[in-house]
């Protein structure tokens, strides 16, 4: 029920978001005859370093994530476009830390006696600027830089923990991974990304096969809490994403 409340939230902002920009680009799209809305939509993987405390893990090691994204792409000059959207992003990271629970032993001694596992889905609301070294409508090829800010929702989590010695497996579910500093509701949080691509033009379709590559940083760590508060660490994450997509 929690998952539904927070969805229909998360939901209700970026429709809020939508109804604000709306007006403004309908009003870049006044007096240009030639203003175009271009779909983008792409697929790839996420690769993503993550920075923990050491005083409560060690041995922290990404998983591959992938992405998958469609962005609409407004044409408001010859090299400057607008490009908000929606992306789907896969990502995970092990690490060997402690089990505060009931029954097991949890003393601070930088034993790290058990493994955590961890893989997580999150929905991302990308807006920002698409800047082009030269105009696609008269280039085969375009390189081209952007950049701009996010909202992230991370709205599933499984989590795996393994005690090293005897292989047992204390906690195999659902987890609950959240923000260190959440922005409206749980799970939501904000990101700032940029990026260069180049795309190849289809001059008489106004169609392109276009490669990126995505970095980006958010606002604030990722918050793991184990089992039941069994833990109480947080992550800065930051990721880069190679992709390949197609413009229509």
């Amino acid at each position: 029920m929690k998952f539904f409340v927070n969805l229909r939230a998360f939901c209700a902002s970026v429709v809020k978001f939508i109804l604000l920009v709306l007006p403004l680009l309908s009003y870049s799209q006044e007096g240009r005859k030639d203003a175009k809305l271009r779909h983008r939509m792409s697929a790839g993987a996420v690769f993503t370093l993550y920075k923990n405390d050491p005083h409560f893990s060690i041995g922290t090691k990404a998983k591959i994530g992938a992405n998958v994204a469609y962005k609409a792409e407004l044409i408001l000059g010859r090299k400057t476009n607008f490009i908000c959207g929606l992306e789907y992003l896969s990502q995970g990271l092990t690490f060997h830390g402690y089990y505060e629970k009931p029954g097991f032993t949890y003393l601070y001694d930088e034993s790290f006696a058990y493994t955590h596992e961890i893989r997580y889905n999150e929905a991302q609301l990308p807006i920002g600027l698409k800047l082009a070294f030269n105009s696609d409508k008269e280039s085969a090829a375009t390189p081209y830089l952007f950049g701009g800010i996010g909202f992230r929702y991370i709205f599933g989590s499984y989590v795996v923990i393994i005690n090293d010695s005897t292989e047992t497996t204390p906690f195999d579910g659902k987890g609950s991974i959240g923000f260190e500093h959440e922005l409206l509701l749980p799970g939501f949080n904000a990101f700032y990304h940029g990026g260069l691509g180049v795309q190849k033009n289809y001059r008489a379709s106004s169609k392109a096969i276009f490669f990126e590559v995505t970095f980006k940083r958010g606002f604030s760590r990722i918050h793991y809490p184990g089992n039941d508060d069994s833990n109480n660490i947080n992550f800065r994450d930051n990721n880069i994403a190679v992709t390949l997509g197609l413009r229509l």
